[in-house]
Parts: structure tokens; C-alpha cells; sequence
């Protein structure tokens, strides 16, 4: 019979509890996930766009250099410096306020206020290109710098392109530290969450495997209670018919013999009477021990009412073997300590039935060995009378 899942964990309630706590640290593992997804995506971005100023630092050199020196068109170089620079500073404004810029298709990108020595990169080169944003302002409206302007602004980016190049460089290692080591925090925070998961997960599983075991045992030692006499603890009536009808069908198919005996003890009324149903329930104790201790290995004995014992045994056959058999089973009950009481005398009378000279139907048999027993019984006792 399949044990419910309920009872595994004690009660509903506290299975219910088990499965909520192991879903909410399952969910709490996986928004971790999505959470170091999109860090390490911005950690990327930023990362980028820090390379980037490097880029961009050289190209407003290149275009100031251009515009200065009249080959080409000034007109196309003052704009590209405009551009360049203009994103340039703005990037340089998102890493040190926290804020937007654009990326290279244009689109707008959110970028994290950096810290540390990154930030202080960001703080010196936007100091070194403050002289510069009027004239890079100027450089995008219609009428341009004048030949002054641009020539200084093209010596001061030469003089400058090289530390500002170092504190990109800079802002770029730091930027990669920094993800590095919120990374790792990360997976800190979420091998602590995959633990406490897993833990909670085999915290389910053992609990239910120890109530398993519980209920498996409280199992097993219901089923034998309700095969075993209470009171002497030897098989009772439904382990008898269960074992017996299994042996019989054996029997049946290899045409084996044996006997069935049916037991009644003489006498045990006045005793139980007279000295109490304490004696009478040891001196059925102790016939009990006895009884299975004359039986053989192959044999059944139980309990099937009050006074009345039966035996299963198999291979028994033939008349002296029988003969011998209850002869010993009536010496072991005439000579059980406490046998004799005042005025009382126990014995035994015995009901033989054999198969396969009465067949093998278990119901048939035992008739039969009441029959007999009767039969016995009223020939004075302590003997057996077989069917």
C-alpha cells in the first residue's frame, strides 16, 4: 500500500512549507542569474565605451590637427573635432555623475557612476579638456574658430593626448576590477542562495526518507502484530490459514504429504477458574514455548482460540511417525512445570488430519482435526485420534 507524501513529511502543512522555501530559493538562484547577466552587460558596455575615449581622444586630436594645417577640408575637420570631443566630454560626464550617452549605433546607454580611482581618472581629464569646450562649441556653429583658437587647441591636445590617453587607461583597468569583483560577489550571493537551496532540497529528501523509514517499520511491526498471538506471540489464526494455504498448494502440485493436528488442553477450565486467568495465561505461555520447541523447523504452530492450538506439519506421515510425534507433544504438556494443581490435572487431546489422505483443502483438514479431537477428548484424554 503506497504510504501518502503527507505522511512522509508529519502534515500537509509542513510539506507545503518545504516546497514554498525550496521555490522561493530556487527563484532567488535564478533572479540572481538575471541579475549578474545584466551587470556583467553594463560592466560591458562601460567597459567599451572607456576604450572608446581612448579612441575618441585620438580622433579630435586628428581632426584639430586637420583643421590647422589646411589640407583638406577645415570645414569637415572643425566638425568632426566638434562630434568627437562633444561625445567625448558627455561619456566622461556619465562615468563621473552617472547618466546616458550614446553608443556607436547612436543609441542611448545608461552608464553607472564610477568610483574609486576610476572616478578620480574621470575628475583629472575632465579638468584637462575644460579649456576646450568653448572652442569646441564654436566649432559647431555655422561661422567657425578662428585660425588662434584651433591652433591652440590642436598644440594643447598634443601636449595632453598622452595622459589623457594613461587616465582612460586607467578608468578602463579599474572598470574591469571593479566587474571582476562584483562578479565574484555575485556568485558569492548566489552559490550561498544555491546552497541553502540544495540544503533545504536534501533536508525534504532525507526527512522523507527517515519518515519512510518510520512508517515503514511501524508498518512491518503492525503486520506482524496482527499475525502474532498477544499473548504467547506465536502465529495466530490468519498467519496460520496464510501460511497453510501456501503450503498446501505446494503440496498439492507435488503430491507431498503431512498431517494437520488440532490441540486441546484438558483441564485448563478448572485451573483458570479456580487459580485465576494469570496461571491460565502462563501456563499457555509456557505451552506455547513448548509446543514450538517440540516442533519441527518445517512445522506451524499457532494460537486459534482460547485453549486451542494447531499445527501445520509438513512430511509428517505415516502412523508410527505420527504416533511418536503427539506422543511427545503429550509428555511435553504431563510434564510442563505447573502442570499439577490442587484438585487439577492438565493434559491434552489431539485431532489428526493427513493430506494427501484427506486432501488438501486447509478448511476440510481442520474440520476434520476438530472431529478428531473430540473424538480424542471423549476417550478421557490426553491422547489423539486421527480422522
Amino acid at each position: 500500500m503506497p504510504i501518502p507524501v503527507s505522511a512522509l513529511l508529519g502534515s500537509p502543512r509542513r510539506l507545503m512549507a518545504a516546497i514554498v522555501m525550496f521555490v522561493a530559493l530556487d527563484l532567488t538562484v535564478l533572479l540572481i542569474n538575471l541579475w549578474i547577466a545584466d551587470q556583467v552587460a553594463r560592466d560591458a558596455v562601460a567597459i567599451n565605451l572607456a576604450g572608446r575615449q581612448r579612441m575618441l581622444s585620438q580622433q579630435t586630436t586628428k581632426a584639430l590637427l586637420l583643421a590647422t594645417t589646411g589640407n583638406g577640408n577645415a570645414d569637415a575637420a572643425c566638425k568632426e573635432f566638434s562630434e568627437a570631443f562633444g561625445l567625448f566630454r558627455r561619456t566622461l560626464s556619465a562615468f563621473a555623475d552617472g547618466g546616458d550617452t550614446l553608443g556607436g549605433d547612436g543609441r542611448l546607454l545608461e552608464l553607472d557612476k564610477v568610483h574609486g580611482a576610476g572616478a578620480g581618472a574621470v575628475a583629472t581629464a575632465r579638468k584637462l579638456i575644460a579649456p576646450l569646450e568653448h572652442i569646441a562649441t564654436s566649432a559647431a556653429q555655422p561661422h567657425l574658430p578662428d585660425a588662434g583658437e584651433l591652433g591652440f587647441a590642436a598644440d594643447y591636445m598634443v601636449r595632453n593626448n598622452r595622459e589623457i590617453l594613461g587616465l582612460m587607461n586607467t578608468l578602463t583597468s579599474e572598470l574591469e576590477q571593479e566587474s571582476v569583483h562584483r562578479t565574484r560577489e555575485l556568485r558569492a550571493i548566489q552559490t550561498g542562495a544555491f546552497v541553502l537551496a540544495l540544503a533545504n532540497f536534501l533536508l525534504i529528501i532525507f526527512g522523507m526518507l527517515g519518515k519512510y523509514r518510520s512508517v515503514e517499520a511501524d508498518s512491518r511491526r503492525w503486520r506482524e502484530m496482527a499475525r502474532h498471538d498477544p499473548l504467547t506471540g506465536i502465529a495466530n489464526r490468519k498467519a496460520f490459514v496464510e501460511a497453510s494455504e501456501g503450503i498446501l498448494s505446494r503440496a498439492a502440485i507435488d503430491a507431498q504429504s503431512g498431517t494437520l493436528l488440532m490441540l486441546d488442553l484438558d483441564g485448563f477450565k478448572p485451573i483458570n477458574d479456580s487459580f485465576g486467568h494469570l496461571a491460565g495465561d502462563q501456563i499457555l505461555i509456557s505451552l506455547a514455548d513448548s509446543f514450538e520447541t517440540a516442533a519441527r523447523a518445517t512445522d506451524i504452530v499457532a494460537r486459534i482460540g482460547g485453549d486451542e492450538f494447531v499445527m501445520l506439519c509438513p512430511a509428517l506421515h505415516g502412523d508410527k511417525d505420527i504416533a511418536l510425534f503427539c506422543e511427545r507433544i503429550i509428555a511435553t504438556v504431563v510434564a510442563l512445570p505447573g502442570g499439577d494443581f490442587p484438585g487439577c490435572r492438565l493434559g491434552i487431546s489431539i485431532g489428526v488430519a493427513c493430506y494427501p489422505d484427506n486432501g488438501y483443502d486447509l478448511n476440510h483438514l481442520l474440520a476434520l482435526a476438530d472431529q478428531a479431537m473430540y473424538t480424542a477428548k471423549g476417550a478421557g484424554g490426553n491422547r489423539w485420534h486421527v480422522a
